[in-house]
This record gives structure tokens, sequence and C-alpha cells, in this order.
């Protein structure tokens, strides 16, 4: 019952992130190429709109529930953003040859 509880003290954050992933996919449809990279993105961006906005509301002294809810929109919008552009850099870097040539391995 704990965890109903955040959920419902934290429903403006929730869904402040809902809609900021919502927007910042339509400006990454490049990136969303069905609908599964589609829910990955949104819960991406809803999951950084959740867990980091008291992190960052904190360190940033906004204490005002209409401000808070807005860096929740803010981190959702950027969240799936952040981990779209983290996934590609992932993808273009050659982490098997980085690994082999630290340890030794060679070329294959």
């Amino acid at each position: 019952m704990e965890f109903v509880g955040r959920i419902v003290e934290k429903v403006d954050v929730l869904i402040a992130g809902i809609i900021g992933a919502l927007v910042a996919s339509w400006w990454h449809k490049s990136d969303i190429v069905n609908w599964k990279a589609w829910v990955i993105f949104m819960i991406t961006g809803i999951a950084c709109a959740w867990y980091l906005t008291g992190m960052v509301s904190d360190h940033l002294s906004i204490t005002d529930p209409s401000k808070v809810a807005g860096v929740g929109f803010l981190l959702g919008t950027f969240g799936g953003s952040i981990m779209t552009a983290i996934n590609r850099a992932i993808n273009a870097a050659d982490l098997w040859g980085v690994i082999r040539s630290r340890f030794g391995g060679g070329n294959p």
C-alpha cells in the first residue's frame, strides 16, 4: 500500500513525465522505428521523470508543486532523448575491439 500512496502523492509528476515523453516522441520519429521502440522510449522518459524529479528539484531548490511538475515534464521530454543518444553511441562504438585491445585479445 505504500507504493500506491507514493503514486497518488506524485501523480502530477507521473502525468507530466508521460506528456513530456509523448511530446518528445514526435520529434524523434526517425529514431522510433516501430511500436516496441516507441514503448521503450516512453518508459525511459517516464522513468527519468519519476525517479529524477525529486533529486533535480532538491538540487535546484524548487519546492512549488507546479514547478516540480514542470521539472518532471522536462525530464520526461529529455529522458527518452538522452537514452536514445546513449544507445546510438553504444551501437556506434566498437566495444569488443576496445576490450580485446585492452586485454590482449588481438583481432578476431
